[in-house]
């Protein structure tokens, strides 16, 4: 069994300082602290939970909110990036269950009665009564990609992000532009905001049947918005999908019924993580910078629960990157 003494020795610094970096305590030099985290977790170092929670009353573990079902590429991608930041720092996961909303016990009650430290609300209702109450309870509860005032939450910069799509395609000579949105929800809402925001800036008019109702993570229902959308008398010539995974299931289907993309309409994803590996065309897209968005959502809840008199709960923003692909092309002669 690695010993926290083992750590130091084989960093060259005191175990006190090997504590503090794990901690998240050795602000000083980030440098040293990344170095010393890696060392433990190479060397098979991990905390004694038992000890930890007899000294500090805290259980060393964290909730997970997700609603949704698991095969979003995003979320994936999010939820792995929180668990190893999370075991960096000492913490465990736990998955809290949509059941448990429906039944007697709610999201409140039930981080109480696992002696949950914190939680971390990836996806939800976040209209709901029993989200609103765990995110302004006593219990550490950090919001990805929604806000609740005066509660931690991280955020994509969804707005920016969609107006930086915009400019992109109409940079590439678009001015009939439509897009279609997700579910309800502040994600879309802020999407929508940036895409009218850009378009007005840039002088381009949007029929209301520009912009359509749909949802993420769905090919078939992005398809029939297309092809919905091809069908008016002036079709856009360039159409924002919801996320990558919708785009290029509803690029394949309108390749299958010969429409080219994009010679006949160009197209544009979001989220950025690899979707195009299966099919080997690239979207133009947004990434979403899930890493640090999972850090910053650690970083916030873990001081909210080491630090509870001196926190001070933030609403953290993180820019997404543009990534030019093969789906955007000038528009179509007319």
């Amino acid at each position: 069994m690695v010993r926290l003494k083992d750590v130091a020795e084989a960093c060259g610094v005191s175990v006190a300082t090997v504590s503090r970096a794990l901690n998240g305590r050795c602000g000083e030099n980030k440098e040293r602290a990344a170095y010393i985290c890696r060392t433990a977790r190479t060397m098979g170092y991990f905390p004694n939970a038992a000890a930890k929670t007899l000294k500090t009353s805290r259980s060393n573990n964290i909730g997970i909110l997700y609603e949704d079902r698991m095969d979003h590429e995003y979320f994936s991608a999010m939820m792995e990036a929180i668990r190893r930041n999370a075991e960096l720092r000492g913490y465990d996961l736990t998955f809290i269950r949509r059941e448990v909303e429906k039944a007697r016990d709610a999201y409140y009650e039930h981080a109480r009665r696992r002696n949950l430290d914190g939680v971390i609300v990836i996806q939800a209702d976040f209209d709901s009564a029993g989200v609103i109450r765990l995110a302004t309870s006593s219990i550490p509860t950090v919001i990805i990609d929604h806000i609740y005032e005066g509660c931690d939450c991280v955020s994509n910069d969804n707005r920016s992000s969609v107006e930086e799509l915009v400019r992109y395609a109409r940079g590439k000579g678009h001015r009939a532009l439509a897009l279609i949105q997700g579910e309800r929800g502040a994600v879309s809402q802020e999407r929508l905001a940036g895409f009218y925001k850009a378009c007005a800036e840039l002088g381009i008019r949007v029929p209301s049947e520009y912009v359509r109702s749909g949802r993420f993570h769905d090919p078939a229902g992005c398809y029939a918005h297309l092809r919905s959308l091809l069908s008016l008398p002036e079709p856009p010539t360039c159409v924002l999908c919801p996320d990558d995974f919708s785009c290029l299931g509803a690029l394949w289907q309108m390749k299958a019924a010969g429409i080219r993309v994009p010679e006949d309409v160009s197209l544009v994803g979001f989220d950025g993580l690899g979707a195009d590996r299966m099919t080997g065309i690239r979207p133009t897209t947004c990434r979403q910078d899930y890493e640090t968005i999972a850090a910053e959502a650690i970083g916030l809840l873990l001081d909210a629960i080491e630090r509870p008199d001196a926190h001070v709960p933030r609403q953290i923003t993180v820019p997404g990157c543009l990534l030019e692909g093969d789906t955007v092309s000038e528009p179509p002669a007319l």
